[in-house]
């Protein structure tokens, strides 16, 4: 009989003494990771014995083939109803600490003694000896900063941008950096080389935590074991095992309108985020799975340079004169690479752009621009396929790509500073733009599809817009009279929401931010 009372789960790593405790046995591995899955197999020939993948995902349930073999995906509370006694069970994710806490949950006591292992991939095995080298040294001066989505999901520029790059000048503005080391974790840097004569500055590639050079390796390694704190929008996984007294800062890139897609509590994966006001406050512990005390409300440290704006910005880019500017950033609807977990649908349209979907359209908006000499200014997603925009000929629309604004080292809000009126959708820089005063409208033409699929923040998302809303082409061209002719229309709900969506509306987010954490104070 069980004692249930002394019924232990224990948690080991998978290693070359251990792995014949799997003979004979299947294999449950939960996560799905296929980098994991690829290395598992590649250590330890073990493919054959994989019976399922148990996963928190709902997004991930189903079928899975991976090198030919059909593996099912279960949620990760199937476990209770397998036979632990023929099954072992293989955790392969980064997290895998959390993942075990997972399991213990579902299992509860109500079993044997039970070993889960969890197999650790390269990157995991350097960095636990890393850590185990550094264990007890003393944290250094050292700031670590990282911008954009995981590695697998590269664009040219997102690694060195949106709130973390805002905060970073910043920082070289007041000289932190002669109290902290600064470090930039990227692709490639040497893109960076222009920051070399910086005192106290460095630039690291984030893939030399796998790196072959051992040279490499310890530079990385030694600001993650010893940084005192981390600034990252998006990607925080390099981070995930950081000490007690490292202090990591998501600064995110928006407080919008559409909500989560991934639910995944966030409260153990880093120690605080930054937002705009109370009601972001409220939104984002939500949605992330947060503690209030972790939601810090400071402004986002990009909006900073909304009131920096630079009229040469608009000349480096080749932008024709006007005189007006309405900028249009259309959240993207398919992408190069097919990102799954980002793309929202496919659009159909002879110009790749949502309402002015035929070129007839196009070229009649066009004329009515240089009638009320107007430039219309597309900015397109870092993830949208540029060959899937048409918008060749026209001489008031105007086309800004993602590589354009890195050539010429823009970053988009201070760009957005020139402008007269934004077009957006259900991005969050009509949040940020908000903070200009000037009108902005929202197209709208899959709104209700939007709510059933990807869902807002927002009930009744349509009183939370802050400016005209746009169905039709005819709606478009009145947005673009009413600019013409300083007309404002929703400037009263604008301001009106304002005052609920933000606290601030000035430059001082980065100070406020460096404030909160008290890193000022130690200056």
């Amino acid at each position: 009989m069980i004692d249930r009372e002394m019924s232990v789960m224990t948690l080991s790593k998978l290693t070359d003494e251990n792995i014949d405790s799997l003979s004979g046995k299947k294999i449950c591995c939960v996560e799905k990771a296929v980098s994991y899955l690829e290395e598992l197999c590649r250590k330890y020939d073990v493919l054959q014995q994989i019976s399922c993948i148990a996963d928190t995902n709902n997004r991930n349930l189903g079928q899975f083939v991976f090198h030919g073999q059909q593996i099912e995906i279960v949620h990760i509370s199937y476990l209770i109803n397998m036979n632990l006694q023929e099954t072992a069970i293989v955790i392969t994710s980064d997290y895998y600490k959390e993942v075990f806490e997972n399991i213990v949950a579902v299992l509860g006591t109500y079993n044997p003694d039970i070993t889960i292992y969890y197999f650790a991939n390269r990157e995991t095995e350097y960095e636990e000896f890393y850590r185990a080298k550094y264990a007890g040294v003393p944290l250094e001066n050292m700031i670590v900063f990282r911008s954009g989505p995981h590695a697998s999901s590269y664009v040219k520029g997102m690694d060195f941008g949106d709130n973390a790059r805002a905060l970073f000048e910043y920082a070289l503005q007041i000289g932190l950096n002669r109290t902290y080391e600064l470090v930039w974790l990227v692709k490639d840097p040497e893109d960076y080389n222009r920051y070399a004569s910086v005192e106290h500055l460095c630039f690291l590639a984030y893939d030399w935590s796998v790196s072959e050079k051992r040279t490499e390796r310890d530079a990385y390694y030694r600001a993650l074991c010893l940084a005192k704190y981390f600034f990252f929008t998006d990607a925080y996984g390099f981070a995930r095992n950081c000490r007690k007294d490292q202090i990591r800062v998501q600064l995110w890139h928006g407080c919008g309108f559409k909500t989560r897609v991934n639910f995944v509590r966030c409260e153990k994966r880093y120690e605080y985020t930054t937002v705009i006001s109370d009601l972001y406050a409220d939104i984002h512990a939500d949605i992330y799975g947060l503690k209030k005390d972790q939601v810090l409300v400071t402004g986002y440290a990009k909006q900073d340079w909304l009131f920096h704006a630079r009229k040469e910005d608009i000349l480096k880019l080749k932008i024709p004169d006007a005189q007006k500017y309405i900028f249009w950033l259309p959240t993207f609807r398919s992408t190069e690479r097919k990102l799954a977990q980002l793309n929202e649908y496919v659009l159909e349209s002879e110009t790749g752009l949502p309402i002015v979907s035929t070129r007839k359209q196009l070229e009649a908006l066009d004329m009515f621009l240089a009638e009320k000499d107007i430039v219309l200014i597309v900015k397109l997603h870092p993830f949208q396929n540029r060959n899937e925009v048409f918008c060749e000929g026209c001489r008031n629309i105007h086309l800004v790509e993602n590589e354009d604004l890195v050539e010429e080292d823009i970053p988009i809000n201070r760009l957005l500073g020139q402008a007269d009126a934004l077009i957006s959708d259900y991005s969050s820089v009509a949040v940020d733009f908000m903070l200009l005063d000037r009108p902005i409208a929202f197209m709208l033409e899959d709104v209700e599809e939007y709510e059933k699929s990807r869902g807002f923040v927002f009930d009744n998302i349509r009183e939370w817009l802050p400016g005209t809303e746009i169905f039709t082409f005819e709606d478009v061209f009145e947005f673009v009279k009413e600019v013409s002719a300083g007309q404002d229309l929703t400037a009263q709900k604008r301001r009106l929401l304002k005052e609920k969506m933000h606290c601030f509306n000035d430059d001082q987010s980065c100070r406020r931010i460096l404030e909160a954490l008290g890193i000022l104070t130690s200056m």
